[in-house]
């Protein structure tokens, strides 16, 4: 045999020989392991965590009082902070407070003046700003104060003491009893003087939208007219509306004819919610319509008034200042407006009355 041909042979030989090899590797590798992913199961506890509703604070208004001395936050009647027994049953309106949200922190004030936790001490302040925000802080028995940043907290030491402290665990716990009512203030748009009284008046309406009137007066702003009024508002002055009352209209010319009927604004049930004056068919002629609110009152009535006004007719005369001369007609705390009327001695002086009565 050739020495070509055994070259060729021994050539073949090697490439079977390689194959074999090739394809018996491949047979022997192992397939890839694949590791299932691991799966943390989700705790029951954490679960209902995040479920559970976050405790939150909406009380408007009430009084505080902490649990340990029962011993009340007060003003004194020079504007100076001061403490008081807790009574539940007798609750002094001077001595409730308000408390005024802004973002997570509050204002508590009562009559303008603001409750301020510092470094050194618990004060009061005219003079809403920064420093004087509070953080309440619920717990499982009331509720804690601290300054803005917390670190500072409040304390009552004893029964007519207050302290500021550093740690939230030596504050004290304070109750809120919360009110049934409180009082906010609103205005009217202001408005240019009409071509006559009943396009003045007749513009402006006063209307508390959750609760009932418990002041109101009409007044200027340069040369402008507005009311201001306020509403009484909460759990105590919240009811149904009652049908609206449009009364007869009569003559209201040059501001002469603001007394009878026409003008006599009167809820036979609840308190009043809002009126206005509206204009009638006949040229000059007006009366008002309102609507009353059927809220719980008692028959406790004060009759509060305001004026006399002097009336001073001519062609020139400005009817709308006189009746911004009449000072506001105010129910005190605790009561409603259930009604008011305009009377006249002589067709000159006039006088401004109201029927309060007292919330249930």
């Amino acid at each position: 045999m050739s020495g070509a041909v055994i070259g060729l042979v021994s050539l073949i030989l090697l490439l079977v020989i390689g194959a074999v090899i090739y394809f018996s590797m491949q047979e022997e590798e192992k397939e890839p392991v694949y590791v299932a992913p691991v799966v943390v199961p989700v705790v029951a506890a954490a679960a209902a965590d995040e479920d559970e509703d976050e405790d939150t604070f909406d009380i408007v208004n009430g009084w505080v009082y902490d649990n340990e001395y029962n011993s009340m936050i007060t003003l004194n009647s020079d504007g100076t902070l001061g403490t008081g027994e807790w009574n539940a049953e007798d609750l002094n309106q001077a001595a409730k407070w308000s408390f005024e949200p802004d973002n997570s922190e509050f204002y508590i004030v009562s009559d303008g003046t603001y409750l301020k936790i510092t470094n050194s001490a618990i004060q009061v302040t005219k003079t809403r700003s920064s420093s004087s925000k509070i953080k309440i802080v619920p717990t499982g028995s009331g509720y804690k104060f601290s300054n803005k940043s917390g670190s500072r907290w409040l304390k009552m030491d004893s029964p007519g003491s207050m302290i500021s402290v550093d740690a939230e665990s030596d504050a004290s716990t304070f109750t809120i009893e919360p009110s049934q009512y409180y009082i906010k203030s609103f205005e009217t748009d202001k408005k240019s003087k009409g071509a006559t009284l009943i396009d003045s008046l007749g513009g402006h309406r006063v209307s508390c939208d959750n609760g009932v009137l418990s002041s109101f007066e009409f007044s200027n702003d340069g040369s402008k007219y507005k009311y201001n009024y306020a509403c009484t508002l909460g759990d105590a002055a919240t009811a149904d509306l009652l049908d609206k009352t449009l009364l007869e209209p009569d003559n209201l010319e040059n501001g002469t004819g603001i007394v009878g009927n026409s003008f006599d604004v009167s809820c036979e049930s609840g308190a009043l919610a809002n009126f206005r004056l509206s204009k009638g068919v006949a040229e000059n002629t007006a009366s008002y319509e309102y609507t009353c609110r059927d809220i719980g009152v008692s028959d406790d009535t004060t009759v509060v008034t305001t004026g006399p006004v002097e009336f001073v007719g001519g062609e020139n005369a400005v009817y709308e200042q006189m009746l911004a001369e009449f000072a506001p007609l105010t129910c005190d705390d605790g009561k409603v407006l259930t009604g008011f009327k305009y009377t006249t001695e002589g067709n000159e002086e006039y006088t401004l009355s109201g029927i309060c009565k007292k919330l249930a």
